[in-house]
């Protein structure tokens, strides 16, 4: 079904008009760039992170602690982010994440090994050391998308919105090993890695792009308390968000900076050659974020969702018994060829299932749900510090969460619509019943 309350917020109309349209133009193209950006910043922090932290004496389940509140404390602000926002405007409360973010990087690149520093950098909610989007910056551009696209091209929005955080995160993982191995010539004792200089210059980078957003898209703020979601609403989002965080957990047990980890630790390859498969394989998952786009459209957004991500979860047991690295390299690549494609779905999915005053309530809610991704890193650094045999232990643990997940996804919503309208001029119109079509 579509929703009667697919309307914008305060129950005003959309601006129409050439002018309307230009403006909503460019605020999707200042989305798109803030996104990029970003993933440039996480992909070559994910490169990084767990090294910087093994080199600066941190035992292994510490460094899992460490990427474990990192993705906490990113999902802790997204659920404040929609009070904020309320209160502060949109606008406002971007510009304090990206200075958050800023911040961030400026602490790691100071003292990474002082755990204090550490912590307050991490507590700022900004450090994000792999392309899944746990954030509150992420949370409120998903929102302000949702508010300057249309229905009939919004799976095609997130997707494209999406693939530029993977490109953006493949030239990051390129561009990591070189940073990395010119900070380790530096002849430090303590790690002082340029990537996180990288990291604080893309937080200061997104701020005009911030500053330039529309009204419509930056939100002003709005008096009185929250708007929250209503019950139809809350039930909904409630038992995606529920969903979500089983995945997040077995994605928490994988994130890039923990497999960075486990590859070095068990085939210990060159730094720049882990670089390079994860440029190879954040493009592998650009290229599946363009072909969910069709594929929503023909089976719908649930089933795009659901029949991709189960093999990529196969995939995923399967890295974990490769025997040798090159082997090791192509299940990786081609589990990524198919597990992004439930990203741009999922996010149109959670962004049409409630009206537009609620977007970004329903954002957050289930960005914070994603906390559960906290909880994998200390379990894969018990793991990873048990060595031997352990070291599969996360991925075939992470591969069948997700098999789990998977399938009580596609229990419990594969008859909940709306289904993505067919592009505009396109014959016939909007497909409305329930479930795919």
């Amino acid at each position: 079904m579509i929703l009667a309350s697919e309307s914008p917020a305060r129950g005003r109309s959309p601006p129409t008009g050439p002018e309307a349209d230009a403006r909503r133009r460019r605020d999707r193209t200042l989305l798109m760039v803030t996104r990029s950006l970003r993933g440039l910043g996480a992909g070559a922090l994910s490169i990084v992170l767990a090294l910087d932290l093994q080199a600066a004496h941190y035992a292994p389940l510490l460094v899992g602690l460490a990427l474990g509140l990192a993705l906490g404390f990113g999902s802790a602000w997204s659920l404040v982010a929609p009070r904020l926002e309320r209160r502060w405007g949109r606008r406002r409360t971007l510009l304090v994440g990206a200075v958050s973010l800023a911040a961030g990087g400026l602490l790691l690149w100071f003292d990474l090994a002082n755990p204090a520093v550490l912590l307050a950098a991490l507590a700022l909610g900004g450090i994000v050391a792999g392309l899944s989007d746990v954030s509150p910056l992420g949370a409120l551009e998903q929102a302000a998308l949702a508010d300057v696209t249309d229905t009939g091209t919004r799976t095609r929005d997130f997707a494209l919105y999406n693939l530029l955080g993977y490109l953006g995160g493949a030239f990051g993982a390129l561009v990591a090993g070189p940073l990395y191995a010119a900070s380790a010539g530096a002849g430090s004792t303590t790690p002082h890695d340029l990537t996180m200089l990288l990291y604080m210059f893309v937080g200061l980078a997104v701020v005009p792009a911030y500053l330039g957003l529309s009204r419509e898209a930056a939100r002003l703020a709005e008096p009185g308390p929250a708007p929250g979601l209503s019950r139809e609403s809350r039930s909904r989002v409630l038992g995606l968000a529920g969903l979500f965080s089983v995945d997040a957990f077995g994605g928490g047990l994988i994130v890039n900076s923990l497999v960075v980890y486990y590859l070095v630790t068990r085939f210990s390859p060159p730094v720049d050659l882990v670089g390079l498969l994860f440029f190879a394989s954040n493009l592998a998952a650009a290229l599946s974020l363009v072909l969910a786009v069709p594929i929503a459209r023909r089976i719908g957004l649930v089933r795009t969702m659901v029949f991709t991500h189960l093999p990529s979860s196969v995939l995923l047991i399967a890295f974990a018994v490769a025997p040798v690295f090159w082997a090791a390299t192509l299940l990786w690549v081609l589990r990524a060829t198919l597990s992004q494609m439930d990203v741009p779905t999922r996010q149109a999915f959670t962004q049409v299932i409630v009206p537009a005053r609620e977007r970004a309530s329903a954002a957050g809610l289930t960005t914070a749900s994603r906390s559960a991704s906290a909880l994998g890193g200390p379990v894969t650094g018990a793991f990873l510090g048990a060595g031997g045999p352990w070291l599969a232990g996360p991925f075939v643990l992470a591969g069948s969460i997700k098999i789990a997940y998977d399938l009580a996804l596609y229990a419990g919503f594969r008859n909940v619509g709306p289904v993505e309208a067919p592009p505009p001029g396109a014959r016939g119109g909007a497909r409305t019943g329930p479930g795919p079509h």
